[in-house]
């Protein structure tokens, strides 16, 4: 099965449709299942030991060993995913193992997910990514690039809306923007380049009436997106998880005060991008956030 869990994981980075880090999601799904055949058969990892059975005990493993309910379910996802891969290239002739599959639904079922921390996790990040890339309709590609940017930047609701095309560098991958103390600036996208670079390819192109529209992000409706409308899609993708996670401006932009913190920014770079009038506020909310997320 190596050699197909290898095969599967060079696709995905070939096709470009998955930002690398949901292709590192996938691929250490993958080596988990991988490292628990090893340790349970007396012979290598074989695409025979991709069955309910097999697929069930090893998510009673990893219940066993602490880990939680989402956990379980994003595993079993990323399986799921590997199998509609395998048949799409013939390699299985058909499904071997479904969501719905009763030995696996009553080991995930019997996992008490702990009460819920007001934090957006990396691990519900991934779920949220993985959904969003499985569709390719405009707004599904439009949504995954503001996710993405907030994650990447913290930006307020305010200044994201307030973007234009003219503020998209793709080839230098940047942007520009109006930072309080600072004045005009261009910051990296990181990886919110390719999501951004797919919605004005793919995305934003369907979604334009007025083709003179300045605004980056544009509604349904035309015009420019509302901060509305930012709140609106970020709750349609959280109800879309299992649980569903009450995904809003203020948890996405409290995950990526974390990923910037312990990306090595300042905590002085750090307020400018979230936008805080003073330091104190900025070391405070990180504090909390790490002690408690």
């Amino acid at each position: 099965m190596e050699t197909e869990v290898n095969a599967y994981l060079s696709k995905l980075g070939d096709d470009r449709t998955h930002s690398e880090s949901t292709q590192q999601a996938y691929a250490n799904d993958l080596r988990v299942f991988l490292r628990y055949l090893d340790r349970i058969e007396d012979h290598p990892p074989g695409l025979h030991d991709l069955n309910s059975e097999q697929v069930a005990n090893f998510l009673s493993a990893e219940r066993a060993a602490g880990h939680r309910r989402s956990t379980l379910i994003r595993r079993l996802a990323t399986l799921r995913y590997f199998q509609e891969y395998l048949i799409e290239i013939g390699t299985l002739d058909g499904i071997r193992f479904s969501a719905g599959d009763r030995v696996i639904q009553q080991v995930i079922s019997e996992v008490s997910e702990k009460k819920a921390k007001n934090c957006l996790t990396e691990e519900q990040v991934q779920e949220l990514l993985k959904i969003m890339e499985s569709s390719n309709r405009p707004r599904a590609l439009r949504d995954r690039a503001i996710f993405v940017l907030l994650l990447e930047t913290g930006l307020s609701v305010a200044k994201l809306t307030a973007l234009d095309m003219t503020d998209i560098d793709i080839s230098a991958k940047r942007f520009h923007i109006n930072l309080e103390g600072e004045g005009d600036m261009w910051l990296g996208l990181g990886e919110a380049i390719k999501p951004i670079e797919d919605y004005i390819t793919d995305g934003r192109p369907n979604l334009l009436h007025e083709p003179g529209e300045a605004a980056l992000f544009i509604s349904q409706m035309d015009g420019r997106l509302s901060r509305q409308g930012v709140w609106q899609l970020l709750k349609f993708w959280g109800d879309q998880t299992d649980p569903p996670v009450p995904l809003s401006p203020r948890l996405v932009r409290h995950r990526a005060a974390l990923r910037m913190k312990r990306s090595g920014l300042t905590l002085t770079q750090i307020q400018l991008r979230l936008g805080h009038s003073n330091l104190l506020s900025t070391q405070a909310l990180i504090r909390r956030l790490e002690a408690n997320c």
